[in-house]
């Protein structure tokens, strides 16, 4: 059963086509890493109009601090009670799920809190971006846990 499931699973990523950043998709995941990094500086100014602008209007985002799964505007709506910043350990992964879909993974150490209490110390973050316009704007946010 589990060589069944196991070859389901590379078959579905063949024909999804899951391909790793290559050294020549180097313009593109420099795209996906500056709107991403973007996103995290319009957090840390409070920016609502770029917040906005660099997540699509269905974005969902889920973390271990949140009270639940939270849309743009429930993140905005809460701003005021997020201190968020972090250091990434290494450098983020871009794969590409489709020409215009990217999933970008990182370790991080986070710093700050929300709603008075700290954010947990070490975590993984998987970020998926789409392309829109010529743009790359967040469309997923989940922070997981690690321990320390």
């Amino acid at each position: 059963m589990r060589k069944l499931v196991l070859m389901s699973l590379v078959g579905l990523a063949a024909v999804v086509g899951l391909t790793t950043a290559r050294a020549d998709d180097a313009a593109t995941v420099a795209a996906v890493n500056a709107s991403s990094n973007a996103l995290d500086a319009a957090f840390g100014a409070r920016d609502i109009a770029a917040i906005r602008a660099l997540m699509t209007p269905d974005h969902i985002s889920v973390t271990p601090y949140y009270d639940g799964p939270q849309t743009v505007d429930d993140q905005i709506a809460s701003l005021d009670e997020l201190a968020y910043g972090g250091t990434i350990v290494g450098e983020p992964s871009v794969t590409f799920l489709s020409p215009d879909v990217a999933l970008r993974t990182f370790a991080i150490d986070l710093k700050g809190s929300f709603k008075g209490e700290p954010l947990p110390a070490h975590a993984f973050v998987n970020e998926t971006l789409v392309r829109r316009d010529g743009k790359w704007i967040e469309a997923f946010f989940q922070i997981t846990t690690l321990k320390p």
